[in-house]
């Protein structure tokens, strides 16, 4: 089990870095395209919907980085509490730790 959660943390942190190159990127690329636009190179038709993909894809990144980093929160508390991390839990007398509040 703490092998799987291991391994589960490090994809989600993988993850998390990739969506963070993403967002990081995304102000060179509206940059770029307002450029473009302001050139000529591209109809406004093109650069409206053009930003409307970003905007999206910008939006739908940052919730995942967020879901993401809930996930991590809860791993490390799962971590933290007896009876996890491959101890057993047959010395807590058979009583479960107390669930923390949520947000």
């Amino acid at each position: 089990m703490a092998d799987k959660m291991a391994q589960l943390g490090e994809n989600l942190t993988r993850r998390v870095r990739d969506l963070r190159d993403q967002v990081t990127n995304a102000p060179q690329n509206l940059l770029g395209l307002e450029s473009r636009f302001m050139s000529g190179d591209i109809p406004e038709q093109e650069y409206k919907s053009t930003r409307e993909e970003y905007r999206n894809q910008l939006q739908t990144n940052l919730r995942s980085i967020d879901e993401i980093r809930s996930l991590l929160m809860v791993m490390s508390q799962l971590e933290m509490r007896p009876g996890t991390g491959g101890s057993s839990s047959a010395g807590q007398g058979g009583m479960s730790p107390r669930p923390s509040p949520t947000d």
